[in-house]
Formats: structure tokens, sequence, C-alpha cells
């Protein structure tokens, strides 16, 4: 072979290994691919009566609202009215059996599942409803304030402005003629805000004060021994910074071992450390007083515990329910045990990102909290699409 004719293939070959190379750099489509009850592990034998109860409280909100209203994510593009078959029907439903609401669900959704070059596996995590101590006047002991939502804080719906920044939110404050991001943690805790919020309560300790956040609602016990019940109301907009990260980077513990319970033994432990360590999450969580006791998703509806599921919205309709294949902490022993359950879409969540991923709500009390603070589990789920929206979303499949 001639040497020009010899450099010119050889050139054509790093040509093709290059866009080859490339070409496997690029991210795999995502796309959704129907399923059908029978590939569903567990269907079969599921009992879905407090599945439907749940979906019920969530039907009480999608009757409520005007049938073009968009209820879905960037994904699915739902309005109201999508929902109205199925909730009509469900709102008849008194006490129905396992069969009936299996049958119910059976006749109203298709299952679909993510899909890159095969079903898309995630992390399943758990949250609870903690019971905290707490004064409705600052004290030598209680002197940790929970705030309020701030006067100055700011919320820019960017859908606004360009429809395909559809559920999308800028969240800061007003800084002469710009928006400047809010103030951090850090900055919080510094003092920025003491004149901007005021304080629905006063706690005996930062950790506390960190992990209600993670949780988005809880029951504070006064001094006099009466409840008080407060949940999510807003967010700095900063990025989440999960504390089980900063230690782990830290090297005090590992991925395996970082429970909740294993993160306040080590605060509790090292009480010189809990600033740094808890201001490394510059997200901070501002909250409410509730009249109910029952914990309220972002859906605005009473959570339903071990039914209740916190999604990514990105992805995610509220709302919508899933059938959901994963493990979760055995309530005595060591181990793992399955959970294979048809849960409602109810929550989000600052550290539920992700195509699957979710966070169940386990309720209140000492079994919600272990079984809560230990799970960190992989699974998957499929999504329930109502038939009668099928056409609108035939793109994606």
């Amino acid at each position: 072979m001639k040497p020009k004719l010899l450099i010119f293939f050889v050139i054509f070959l790093l040509l093709i290994l290059v866009g080859w190379f490339l070409w496997t750099l690029q991210p795999t489509k995502l796309s959704i691919r129907k399923s059908t009850y029978a590939q569903l592990p567990g269907w079969n034998n599921a009992d879905t009566k407090k599945s439907m109860l749940a979906f019920q409280v969530s039907c009480k909100v999608f009757l409520k609202q005007e049938p073009q209203k968009p209820v879905g994510s960037d994904y699915f593009d739902l309005i109201a009215e999508d929902w109205y078959p199925a909730c009509k029907e469900a709102m008849t439903l008194q006490s129905p059996s396992s069969k009936i609401t299996k049958q119910f669900f059976e006749k109203w959704f298709i299952p679909v599942e993510f899909v890159e070059k095969k079903p898309v596996n995630g992390l399943f995590t758990g949250y609870y409803m903690p019971l905290l101590r707490g004064s409705l006047t600052q004290t030598k002991q209680y002197n940790v304030p929970l705030y309020a939502v701030p006067s100055d804080l700011v919320t820019i719906n960017l859908a606004l402005f360009a429809q395909d920044l559809k559920n999308r939110n800028i969240v800061g404050r007003i800084s002469g003629s710009r928006i400047v991001p809010y103030y951090t943690r850090a900055e919080i805790n510094r003092g920025a805000i003491q004149k901007k919020a005021s304080v629905i309560a006063w706690l005996d300790n930062l950790i506390d004060r960190s992990f209600l956040e993670i949780q988005g609602s809880g029951i504070i016990q006064l001094k006099d021994g009466s409840p008080l019940v407060v949940g999510y109301s807003g967010q700095n907009g900063a990025p989440y910074t999960a504390i089980a990260k900063v230690l782990i980077d830290k090297g005090v513990m590992t991925k395996d071992n970082a429970s909740m319970q294993h993160i306040r033994a080590y605060l509790e432990a090292h009480p010189s450390e809990i600033d740094h360590v808890l201001n490394q999450n510059k997200s901070f969580v501002f909250f409410e007083k509730l009249k109910q006791s029952a914990a309220l998703g972002s859906q605005g509806v009473p959570l339903t515990p071990g039914y209740s599921l916190a999604i990514d919205r990105k992805w995610i309709p509220l709302g919508m329910p899933l059938w959901l294949s994963t493990t979760r902490p055995h309530d005595q022993l060591d181990e793992q045990k399955s959970l294979q359950r048809l849960m409602i879409a109810q929550d989000t969540g600052g550290a539920i990102r992700g195509v699957v991923r979710g966070d169940v709500y386990w309720g209140a009390g000492e079994r919600a909290t272990s079984i809560a603070g230990k799970m960190k589990n992989s699974g998957y789920y499929w999504l329930f699409i109502p038939k009668n929206a099928m056409n609108r979303l035939q793109d994606k499949l």
C-alpha cells in the first residue's frame, strides 16, 4: 500500500474510532414502556385496600380543580380532567375488598416503566413525623428558632416567562433592583432573618431542627405538655446537601452505616462540629402551624403512613399511583423484608431527585422512626397512567 494511501486509511480509521467513542458518551434517551399487570412483581397477591383510601384522598383534590388545570410533570402532560373518570368512580367505593380495588386500578390505569437501554433502577428511603421538645418563648434551654417564611423571600414561577420552564421556580430576595439568592443556612444561623421572619417555636437543639426539615412536618411537645403540629411552608431555594454525604466525605462513616441514628449519635458525641457539619447543607426550610395532626404532603393532602410516597415532580405527577418493588428494614430483626405495594405520589422533598427515586412516609412513633431512619434500599416502580390520557401521551411511548 502506498504511503499516502496508508496515511489516509489510518486517519479514516481514527475518525471512525473517535466518532464511536463520542457516540458512546452520549446520554441514553429516556423513554417509557407499557407493561402489564402480570409483569408487576407481587401484584397478584397485593392488598390494595389502603392504597385505595390514599388514592381517594388525592381524588378529592383532582375533582375540585378546573378541567384544564395542569397537574402533570415535565415528562407527563396531564390535566385535572384526565383523573375525573377514575376519581369519580373511586369516590363511590365504600370499604371495598382488595379484589374490587385491584379490578378498579386495572380498569382505569395502564402501568408503564421508565426505560433507557433497560429499566431504570433507583433508590428508596423513608421519612416520618418526629416528636420534638419546644417552647413558644425563648429560654436558655429552648434557643433554636423554628422560622416561618420570611417577609422578604420571593418565589418566581418561571413558567410565566417561558412554557418550557413549567414546574420551575426561583427563590430569592430583592437587593436594589436585582433578584439575588436567598440567605444560606449559615447566614440564617448568624441572624440574617431575625427581623424578617417570625418564630413559630423554639427548639432545644440544632440536630432536631435539621431532622425536622428533612421530614417536612412534626409534632412539638410544648413545656405545658400540649402539642404543636408544624409542617413545611417554604424553602430558601439553595441546593440540598445530605448530612450523611458530609460525614461520609469526612471519613467518619460509610454509605452502609450512614443511618439517621448513626448521624445523630456522631453529632451528639462531637458537639463542637455540629454548626460546621449542618451548615454544609445550604438549604433551609421554613414552617407553619397546622390545624390537623396528620402530616400534609406537597399535594396538600394528609399523608397515609406506609402508602404515601415522596417523589421528584420533574418526573412524577402528584397524585399518581405507583407500583413499588423494593425492600425495607424489618420491624424487629436486623434484616430487610420485601416491600411490594401500590403507593400514591403525594409529597416531594429536597433530597428526592431522580427518575426512579422515592421516600416512603411511615408516620409517627418509634416504629416509624426506626424503619425510616434505616431505610436506604434499591428498587423500582411502575407508574399507573390514566387510560383516557394515553392518546395524548403516545409520543412518550
